[in-house]
């Protein structure tokens, strides 16, 4: 359910409270209107295609590079999604090396967030400025994100975690490994006003 298993464990945790039903390795390939039904196929299970009921239904496509930079040079070949091919630590082109990408554009293996590009913007300035002086790429990212969970409308898991999959917290003495009241107050008034007055103003 999600890719550090500390986390995963209190989601997991969060679904059988709320008697949700998993499909994990699973994808939605068809969706029927008029009948309120959607395919799903199980890549756990040889494929097997089950068919569920709906009643209101909230799709989320792939995540990918914009299609201008899929059909460049930049883009890893390699990659359906498209991304411009980096060193997931310089940020830095693989084969372009007076070419840098960062944040939903790069193909570092970070989870795309705001938290993400707020370690990477450093490393996305340091590094050209070293390359146009002549001199090796000095900064590194390391992997940081965190995802904000909202399980309740009083409480919210913080996940914060780095390219090892290893649990990361940034805030001192709490516990960020359960679900926490406080953690939904940070969401709902402290990260709108540090997104919208301190990170897109370059103060955070």
């Amino acid at each position: 359910m999600f890719g550090v298993k500390e986390f995963a464990q209190v989601l997991e945790g969060v679904a059988r409270r709320y008697g949700i039903t998993v499909h994990l390795q699973s994808e939605a390939t068809a969706v029927d209107a008029d009948r309120r039904t959607v395919t799903v196929v199980d890549h756990g299970n040889e494929d097997a295609e089950t068919t569920l009921d709906y009643d209101v239904m909230h799709m989320v496509p792939p995540q990918s590079a914009p299609d201008w930079v899929k059909k460049t040079s930049l883009a890893d070949p390699a990659s359906p999604a498209g991304y411009v091919e980096i060193d997931k630590h310089t940020t830095q082109h693989t084969r372009n090396p007076n070419v840098f990408a960062l944040g939903d554009a790069g193909s570092s293996p970070n989870s795309k967030t705001g938290a993400a590009i707020r370690k990477q913007a450093p490393v996305g300035v340091t590094n050209p400025l070293d390359v146009m002086a002549g001199r090796p790429p000095s900064a590194s990212y390391g992997g940081y994100a965190s995802c904000p969970l909202t399980t309740s409308r009083h409480s919210m898991l913080l996940a914060e975690f780095d390219y090892s999959m290893t649990p990361t917290p940034t805030i001192p003495v709490i516990d960020t490994l359960k679900e926490r009241k406080d953690m939904w107050y940070l969401k709902r008034y402290g990260l709108p006003t540090m997104y919208w007055q301190a990170m897109l103003r370059g103060l955070a």
